[in-house]
Parts: C-alpha cells; structure tokens; sequence
C-alpha cells in the first residue's frame, strides 16, 4: 500500500518519487510557520512525512521550533494512522491491550476515580504478539493546557500510548512525537519568556531612582524676588529660574502669572487716552483739546 498523500486535483499532493518540496508546496507550508527554518530541517520534515504518509496541508504533522530546535509532531491519531497502515501493510496485528493509572501508593487501577490528577499512567500495546509496556509519569508531562486542567489522567494516557506504540513500531515513529508529549515543552518556553520580563520589571524602580536624584534646594526666596520685578520680562526670566531649579509649584505659577498679568497690563496703558480727540488723565478729567 502507497504512503502517498494524496489531494485530488490539487499541486500539494506528495508522491513517492519525490526527492523535495515543490514550490507550491513550500509556498503554502511558509504560511504554517515554516518560513525560518533551515533546508536542512524542511528535508528532515520532508522525510518525516513522506515516510509516515500523513499530511502536512491538514496538519497531520508539523514541525514546531522550540529555543532553536524544530521537533515534528503529530496527534496521537497520527500515530494510530501509522501503526494501522503499517499493520495492513505487513499483514499484521496490533492493538492496546490494557491501560492502567497509579496514584502516589503504587497501586494500578485500570480505572482513575480518585480527586486529582493520577501519578502515572501505564500502558501494554501488543504487536504481532509480542508486548510493549511503557509508564508515563504525570510529574515529567502535565502541562498547562485546559485538558490537562480538566481530564489529567486521559491526558497522561495519551502519552504513555505514545510511548508504547513507539516502542512497537520503532523504524515507523522514531523521531516523530505527540503534542501531548510535547506540551510540557511549552511550559518552559512561556516561563523563558516571562523571566527576562519580570527581571525588567524588578530592576525598572531602581534605575528610576538613580536616573532621577533628587535636586539639591536652591535656597532662593521666589517670592520675594518677584516683589523685585519691574517688568514682566523680569517675572519671565524668574519663572525660567525657578523652573530651572525644580521649584515651581503650582501656588508659585498662580503667583507669577497674575504678577506678569499685572505688570503687562502696566506696560500696555498709558497714562493718558485720547478719546475723541479730546485729552482724558486717568482719572476721567478733560485736560484739553487734543492736538
């Protein structure tokens, strides 16, 4: 039987003669994530899922890179594809014969009822009668998932399958793994992105505190110095001074500014108008005919 992945009518299809990705091919994987990763590994991909016969463009299998490294994972559905195909193939039988969990005790239950996830969860696949026994322990896969929250014992029997049927079909599933193995590699990755993070947050109230000491007291008094203004470029070039030294407060610019006000308006008046041609003093009394 053909491991062929097949698309009917479709450029994606990805036969046995095929020694790489096609352009298409490669187009279309680049929008699943791939587009950084090395030729080296888009063969090693290539191989991974020629050999297996699941599809990439459904995402049967895909290739996720963690710290630099990829790993080609599938479901643990894929791995029931392979071993099936694979079992037809060879005129075969396989099958996964018992399922057991564990709590802290010790003792094996083929069914988990207790509150809280299990310990371990250990699994027989049988081959072509032979057995292969594997234990996942639930300490060194539970992740932060939402299955693994809600249902943890069929979470760690998905990885002890894994384990196991690998173990049955070595030359098959060498270097391909399960999300649920892998999940618990997420785990270390949000934790590597959080710490560089909260190691800013740490150090950010100290470097406040060092890039802005506290200024030295001037010992100026802003006020009495304004009484001394008899201008209102005087008042402005105080204000510029007391700014300067990081001592105008609010009280200070109500101050200032109604000194300026007043000074401007000084400035501005005259002390005499002439209205109508006629000369008025300020204090409204007719002077004389205007000039």
């Amino acid at each position: 039987m053909s491991n062929e992945i097949q698309h009917s009518g479709s450029t994606l299809a990805v036969h046995q003669d095929q020694q790489f990705w096609t352009d298409q091919q490669m187009a279309a994987l680049q929008q699943l994530g791939v587009a950084t990763n090395s030729q080296g590994d888009l063969a090693v991909f290539f191989h991974q899922a020629q050999k297996s016969g699941l599809d990439p463009f459904k995402r049967e299998i895909y290739m996720i890179t963690r710290k630099g490294k990829p790993t080609i994972q599938t479901g643990i559905d894929g791995f029931y594809k392979i071993a099936d195909r694979v079992t037809t193939r060879t005129r075969g039988t396989w099958g996964i014969s018992e399922t057991y969990w564990c709590g802290a005790d010790g003792q094996w239950v083929d069914v988990w009822l207790q509150q809280g996830p299990p310990a371990a969860a250990k699994v027989i696949v049988e081959r072509n009668g032979s057995k292969f026994t594997t234990v996942a322990l639930t300490s060194e896969y539970t992740a932060t998932g939402p299955m693994w929250q809600k249902m943890p014992a069929r979470m760690i029997a998905k990885c002890a399958e894994a384990l196991a049927i690998r173990k049955a079909f070595p030359e098959d599933l060498s270097g391909l793994y399960t999300s649920d193995e892998m999940a618990q590699a997420d785990n270390n990755q949000q934790a590597a992105n959080r710490a560089p993070q909260q190691a800013r947050t740490t150090r950010r109230p100290q470097q406040q505190v060092q890039s802005a000491p506290s200024p030295e007291p001037s010992g100026r008094n802003w006020e009495a110095e304004l009484d001394d203004c008899a201008t209102a470029q005087d008042v402005r070039n105080l204000w510029k001074a007391c700014a300067t030294a990081g001592e105008l407060t609010d009280e200070l610019k109500s101050t200032f500014q109604a000194a300026g006000t007043a000074l401007t308006t000084a400035e501005n008046t005259t002390e005499e108008e002439v209205v109508d041609g006629v000369l008025v003093d300020e204090n409204g009394e007719i002077q004389g005919e205007a000039a």
